[in-house]
């Protein structure tokens, strides 16, 4: 199991637990237009506390089963205010150990490098703690900063998954793109 709480230079990374709910929810909130352009469509109830403290809940015990460990980003100048969130789907079997990440930064804090700084700092801690050395990343093809980002972290395009995620209603294609990192990093 990876820590509960990291930090990078500028970031407090959490694994957070129900507590958060209400913080959660405001970061959805605030971004509801940004994030559902490319994320898959929102259950009827998504935006309700009751939602965010029950998958706050389930991140908890899946982090502990060691399949999934999402962190919330905050900044250390203001340590009260979730701005984003990085999560890890742990996949074992016996062919390949991998994660898929997956990433999310409050609008207003966009085009500012958290992404980049949260990623280089999170890919080798999972990679290391969960002996992880496939990082892939599902995009939206349309989402230029997200390509930008895998490609300034070392991910490169793999595959069209086509009709592979349901975003605002839609089925529309992703690319699946790819990290390897050595064993010796």
């Amino acid at each position: 199991m990876g820590p509960l709480e990291t930090y990078t230079k500028h970031y407090i990374l959490k694994v957070e637990n129900e507590s958060a709910a209400k913080n959660v929810l405001n970061l959805y909130l605030r971004n509801r237009i940004s994030f559902e352009q490319y994320e898959p469509t929102r259950p009827v109830n998504f935006y309700t506390l009751d939602y965010h403290m029950l998958s706050l809940s389930r991140e908890k015990k899946a982090y502990e089963l060691g399949t999934f460990v999402r962190y919330y980003i905050y900044s250390l100048a203001n340590p009260s205010r979730i701005i984003g969130a990085v999560n890890f789907n742990i996949y074992r079997n016996d062919v390949e150990n991998f994660v898929e990440v997956g990433y999310k930064v409050d609008s207003l804090y966009q085009n500012q490098g958290v992404a980049s700084e949260v990623l280089s700092h999170l890919i080798p801690l999972v990679s290391y703690h969960y002996n992880i050395h496939r990082f892939d990343a599902r995009i939206h093809p349309e989402n230029y900063p997200s390509i930008r980002l895998a490609a300034k972290l070392g991910f490169n395009p793999k595959y069209l998954e086509p009709k592979s995620a349901n975003i605002l209603g839609k089925d529309v294609d992703i690319v699946r793109y790819s990290l390897t990192i050595s064993q010796t990093q």
